[in-house]
Parts: structure tokens; C-alpha cells; sequence
């Protein structure tokens, strides 16, 4: 079986840990079915200095959880699309990763973003706030795998940070095509 990643993984900034998620297996089971997918794009976001992040609004009842510890599940909700993304760093300092592309393993599916891939796995907004650890039917397994990861700027981000902090597999086929 798969090494599981803990909270101590997630416990580091968010750009260092979207980096490292590349790759690596989320797994969840609802009901008897399994769904098993690589991490193939992400996004990094940071505190209410980044203007792209949510945290930028302050704690609201809608991104309470990004100052939550670190391995939390953020669940949001844009344009009707729940968007799932993991806290990093420590309590009290609001970064989390968004996934935004996932390649199926074990079912076929859309999985080329943040809204589609949620639909996908059935990530449900009852996740949000719970820790990675204390979640039953949601973790992601370690994978070890050689992989050429590109980085970029965020996509659909009008106000963006001067640093890359998207990251993906070059050349899958489930990473957004950035324009």
C-alpha cells in the first residue's frame, strides 16, 4: 500500500508544497466506488498580501479554513463550481494549494479543471474544514515518479503576483492549455 501524506507534509509554504503535490495520487472513495487520479496542475495561493487569494476578503465564513492548520480542506464555491484546495503552512497564516487538474487512473472522465474534476471525484462541500487526517474516503498516496514539472503564472487571474506559482506536468494532457 501507498504511503499516505500527513499533515506534517502540508505543514510548509504553499508554493513549496503545490510543487511537491505534482504527481502524487488523490484518492477518493464515496459509497463502493474508488476514484484514484494524478495531481497534474495546481495553483499556489497566500495571505491577504496575494492579490489573487481569497484570504485577500479577510476571514469570512466562506475562507474561514485557509487560516485553519495546515492539511485542512478548502472547499470553495466559484461560479457554482466547488473548487478544492488544501491549507499549507501554520494555523494562523492563511496559503493553500488549489488542484486544478487531475488524470484519471481508474475511471474515465473530465478532470482538466477545478470545477470539472470536482464533479468528477464527488467532492462534496461537507469536506471543508476537516483536516486531511481526520477525513474518511479522501487522502492522497505519495508516488514516486520521475516527472518534468513546469511552472507558470495562475490562470484567470487578472492581479497576480510577480512569481510563478502555477505548476503542472509538461506536456499532459489534462493541464489547462494556458494561453
Amino acid at each position: 500500500m501507498a504511503k499516505r501524506l500527513t499533515q506534517k507534509f502540508f505543514n510548509r509554504p504553499a508554493d513549496i508544497v503545490a510543487r511537491d503535490l505534482i504527481g502524487k495520487i488523490i484518492v477518493h472513495r464515496t459509497g463502493k466506488k474508488i476514484f484514484r487520479a494524478r495531481i497534474v496542475e495546481d495553483e499556489s495561493y497566500f495571505d491577504e498580501n496575494d492579490p489573487a487569494s481569497w484570504a485577500r476578503l479577510g476571514r469570512r465564513k466562506d475562507n474561514f479554513a485557509m487560516w485553519l492548520c495546515a492539511g485542512t480542506i478548502l472547499i470553495k464555491n466559484v461560479h457554482k463550481h466547488l473548487m478544492l484546495n488544501f491549507v499549507t503552512g501554520p494555523a494562523g497564516k492563511a496559503e493553500a494549494v488549489l488542484i486544478r487538474a487531475l488524470e484519471p487512473l481508474n475511471f474515465e472522465g473530465r478532470c482538466s479543471g477545478p470545477g470539472l474534476l470536482t464533479k468528477e471525484i464527488h467532492i462534496e462541500r461537507k469536506l471543508n474544514g476537516v483536516t486531511i487526517s481526520k477525513v474518511k474516503g479522501l487522502w492522497i498516496e505519495d508516488a514516486k515518479r520521475v516527472l518534468k514539472i513546469k511552472k507558470s503564472f495562475r490562470v484567470g487571474v487578472k492581479k497576480d503576483l510577480n512569481i510563478p506559482l502555477r505548476f503542472y506536468i509538461d506536456g499532459n494532457r489534462y493541464a489547462s492549455r494556458k494561453k
